[in-house]
C-alpha cells in the first residue's frame, strides 16, 4: 500500500510538472510564434506573409455589398473582389479566412500570426492608426440611420431620448458616432449587421447606424420595411489594416492599388457594385428630417456651428474627463456668400491644444472635397489655415487628437474665429456645450502606470502586453465589474425559477399517463438537442414579431432558465429514480399518500445526491449568460467585448475570465468537498 501510495504521489508531481512545462512552452510559442510563421512572397520581396505565396485576409463576411457569403458558400462583394485584384497584381494568391468578429480582426491584424490583412470596411482613424498600419484610402463613406418606415423616430432629436436603443456593430465607428452624438439614447451593439437590423425589426430597438453603403444596400435588399432617415457626412475612408511590423507589405500593397486605380480596374469594379464612378453620389437618398441638430446643408448666408463633441477618455467608461487628452470633433457649414480661408478654434481656459494633431475633411454634400490644411498651435488655440480657400456652402469637420479640456468639472464651448478669402476676420458663434467631468481613481492609476518603467518593459513583450497589459488589467477589472453584476443577477434569478419547472417537467416524464410523458419528452429533447445560441435568437427576434415584447434583462433571464430546467428535469428524474423501490412500499405501508411519500421520503434523498450536478448545472448556467452578449444584453462578456475592440487588446477578455474564475472555483471546490463526503458516506453505510 506504501509503494502504490508514493507511486502516487510522484506521479501527481509529475503531471503538475508536466502541466506547468506545458504552459511554458505555449507561453513562448504564443511569444515568439509570429516571427516564425512569417516567410518571404512568391516575388522575393522583403515584405512577410503568414503563409508562402498567399495573401491572407481576415473579413467578418457579414457586410453586403462589400464582404459576404453567397448561397454557395462562396465569398462575394466589392472587397472580397478587389483584394483577389490587388493579390493577383503581387503575384499572390488570395486566402480569405473564415469569418471573424469585427472587434477581433484588428487584435489578429497586430498579432500578425494568422492573418496578413484585415479587410473589412475598417474605417482609418488615429485611435486605430496606435495599433496598426493602413495602406493608402480605397474608399470614402459616410454614415446613415435608418429606422422602421412609419415610425415616430423619424429625425436625430427623436432618437436622442432617454429610453431609446440605437443599434450599431460592435467595434465600429458606427458605435463610436452613436455613443458620441446621442448621449441620451442607449447604443446596443451586435456581432454584425444583420443582427442589428433584425434588432430593429424586431422593435427590440428603434434605429440603427451604420455605414451609409452598407446601410443602402441592407434597406433595398433585405429590410424593405425600412427606411433611411438621415445620411450622416462624417467622411470617413476605408483603409486595408496591416500590422507596424510589416511596413513593406503595406508599400506592396499601395503599390498594387495604385496601379489598379491608374489602369480603370478599380473605376470598373466600383461601377460594377455601386452603379457610379467613385467620387459621384450614389444610393438611394434620404429623408432630411427637419429639427436635426448638426444637420449640414443650411441656407445661412454666415458660417454656422453644428456640431462641437468630445470622445470619452474615460478607460473602460464614458466620460469626458479633464486635465487627460481626448479627440475633439468640431463642424461647420460654411455660408453661401462666404469662402473661407482660416478657421481659429479657442479652448476655454485651462484647455490646452499642445501635442495634438488635426484632421481636417471638408464635404459638399456626402462627397469629400480634396483640401491642404495647416494647423498652428498656440496653447488654447488652435489656427487652420486652408491652401485654397473653401467654397461657400461646405460642410467643414476639424478633428483634433491630444485636445486637453479644463481639469474642473463643466460644460465647456469651443471658441473662435475665422477668416474670409477677401481678408474679414468675424467671430465664430459660440458651440454646443461639452460636458466634462473630473479625473477618476482608475484613470490616476493609469496614468501612474503610464510613467513607470517596468510597465513599458512589459508591454513591450509582445504576449504580455497584448493579453495582459496593466493599464488595460486595471481598466478592466473596474469596467466590467457591471457587467460582472449584470451576469450574477442572470444566475441568481434564473436559477431557482429552473428548479420547479425542471421538477415539474421530471414529474412528467415519469408519470403513468402517455400525454404528460410525450410533452416532457418532447420539452427537455428539445431545449437539450438545440444550441442555447439560437434558442435565444429565437426568443429575442422572433418573440416580438408575434406581439411579445418583452426587456432585454428579463427575456434573457427567462430564456437561460428555460433552458436549464430541461437538463435539471433529467437531473431530478435521475436521482428521484435511483432511490430503492423498498422506500416507497415502506412509506405505503406506513399510510403515507404519494405527495407525503415524494415530499418527506423520496426528494430529500434526491436532491442529497443530486447536488453535485446541481452546482455544475449552476456554473454552467452562470458562463452561459456570456451568450447573451450576441444579442446586446450588457453582461460580462459585452463589456468586455466593447473594451477589446476599442483598444484592440486581449487583456479585457482575460479579465472577463477572472470575474468567471471568481464564481466557478470555489463552486468547483464545493461540488468536490460534497462528492468527498457522500463517498465516505456510502463507504460508511456498507
Amino acid at each position: 500500500m506504501r509503494t502504490l501510495y508514493r507511486f502516487a504521489q510522484s506521479a501527481r508531481r509529475t503531471s503538475l510538472a508536466l502541466c506547468l512545462a506545458s504552459l511554458i512552452a505555449v507561453a513562448l510559442a504564443l511569444t515568439g510564434c509570429g516571427a516564425a510563421s512569417s516567410s518571404e512572397s512568391a516575388q522575393g520581396d522583403s515584405y512577410k506573409l503568414v503563409e508562402d505565396g498567399k495573401l491572407t485576409v481576415a473579413s467578418d463576411l457579414a457586410t453586403p455589398p462589400f464582404e459576404y457569403v453567397d448561397d454557395s458558400g462562396n465569398d462575394q462583394g466589392f472587397t472580397v473582389e478587389l483584394m483577389d485584384m490587388i493579390a493577383q497584381e503581387m503575384g499572390l494568391e488570395l486566402n480569405y479566412l473564415p469569418a471573424q468578429k469585427f472587434d477581433n480582426i484588428i487584435p489578429m491584424v497586430k498579432q500578425g500570426v494568422k492573418t496578413d490583412v484585415g479587410a473589412c470596411n475598417i474605417t482609418i482613424n488615429d485611435a486605430r492608426k496606435k495599433e496598426i498600419d493602413f495602406t493608402d484610402p480605397y474608399m470614402d463613406s459616410n454614415q446613415g440611420i435608418a429606422t422602421v418606415t412609419g415610425s415616430q423616430y423619424d429625425s436625430l432629436d427623436s432618437l436622442n431620448v432617454e429610453g431609446v436603443k440605437i443599434a450599431a456593430q460592435s467595434g465600429t465607428t458606427s458605435e463610436e458616432w452613436a455613443t458620441e452624438n446621442l448621449p441620451r439614447a442607449t447604443v446596443v451593439t451586435f456581432d454584425d449587421w444583420t443582427a442589428a437590423f433584425t434588432a430593429v425589426m424586431s422593435d427590440q430597438c428603434q434605429a440603427v447606424i451604420c455605414d451609409l453603403p452598407v446601410e443602402q444596400w441592407m434597406v433595398k435588399s433585405s429590410f424593405t420595411n425600412m427606411t433611411i432617415i438621415k445620411e450622416i457626412p462624417t467622411g470617413e475612408q476605408f483603409g486595408i489594416a496591416v500590422s507596424k511590423d510589416n511596413p513593406k507589405l503595406t508599400a506592396a500593397i499601395n503599390q498594387a492599388l495604385a496601379e489598379l486605380k491608374e489602369s480603370g480596374e478599380y473605376d470598373e469594379l466600383y461601377e460594377k457594385f455601386f452603379g457610379s464612378a467613385p467620387g459621384s453620389s450614389d444610393g438611394a437618398s434620404a429623408t432630411d428630417a427637419g429639427g436635426d441638430a448638426g444637420a449640414s446643408g443650411g441656407s445661412s448666408s454666415t458660417l454656422q456651428v453644428t456640431k462641437a463633441t468630445a470622445r470619452s477618455n474615460e478607460d473602460g467608461g464614458a466620460n469626458v474627463l479633464g486635465g487627460i487628452a481626448t479627440r475633439l470633433t468640431w463642424e461647420a457649414t460654411t455660408g453661401t456668400e462666404e469662402s473661407v480661408s482660416r478657421v481659429t478654434l479657442a479652448l476655454p481656459e485651462g484647455g490646452s491644444f499642445e501635442d495634438s494633431s488635426a484632421t481636417v475633411t471638408v464635404l459638399n454634400g456626402l462627397d469629400r472635397t480634396d483640401v491642404e490644411a495647416t494647423a498652428k498651435v498656440e496653447k488654447s488655440k488652435l489656427a487652420i489655415s486652408f491652401a485654397k480657400p473653401i467654397a461657400a456652402g461646405s460642410n467643414v469637420r476639424i478633428e483634433v487628437e491630444g485636445v486637453v479640456f479644463p481639469s474642473s468639472a463643466g460644460a465647456y464651448a469651443v471658441d473662435g474665429t475665422y477668416e474670409l478669402a477677401d481678408g474679414g476676420k468675424r467671430d465664430l458663434p459660440t458651440s454646443p456645450t461639452i460636458a466634462v467631468t473630473e479625473s477618476t481613481v482608475v484613470q490616476n492609476i493609469v496614468r501612474w502606470l503610464d510613467d513607470q518603467a517596468w510597465v513599458d518593459a512589459w508591454n513591450a513583450n509582445p504576449f504580455l502586453g497584448m493579453f495582459f497589459k496593466p493599464q488595460y488589467v486595471v481598466t478592466s477589472i473596474a469596467s466590467l465589474f457591471q457587467g460582472w453584476g449584470i451576469a450574477l443577477l442572470v444566475t441568481a434569478i434564473g436559477f431557482p425559477l429552473a428548479i420547479p419547472v425542471g421538477l415539474l417537467f421530471a414529474f412528467m416524464k415519469m408519470s403513468r399517463r402517455r400525454y404528460l410523458r410525450g410533452i416532457a419528452i418532447c420539452y427537455i429533447n428539445f431545449l437539450r438537442g438545440t444550441p442555447l445560441f439560437l434558442q435565444i435568437y429565437i426568443a429575442f427576434f422572433g418573440l416580438p414579431m408575434i406581439g411579445l415584447n418583452l426587456p432585454n434583462l428579463p427575456l434573457g433571464v427567462a430564456v437561460l432558465a428555460i433552458n436549464c430546467s430541461a437538463y435539471l428535469a433529467e437531473i431530478f428524474r435521475a436521482g428521484i429514480e435511483s432511490i430503492s423501490k423498498g422506500q416507497h412500499e415502506a412509506a405505503t405501508a406506513l399510510g403515507m399518500n404519494w405527495f407525503q411519500t415524494m415530499g418527506l421520503i423520496i426528494i430529500p434523498q434526491s436532491i442529497r445526491r443530486v447536488i453535485p450536478t446541481m452546482t455544475s448545472e449552476f456554473v454552467m448556467l452562470y458562463k452561459d449568460t456570456s451568450l447573451l452578449s450576441s444579442v446586446g444584453v450588457m453582461e460580462l462578456m459585452m463589456f468586455s467585448k466593447n473594451l477589446t475592440a476599442t483598444t484592440g487588446n486581449i487583456t479585457p477578455y482575460i479579465c472577463a475570465a477572472l470575474y468567471y474564475l471568481v464564481v466557478t472555483i470555489p463552486l468547483i471546490h464545493f461540488v468536490g468537498k460534497i462528492e468527498k463526503k457522500l463517498a465516505a458516506g456510502g463507504t460508511d453505510a456498507r
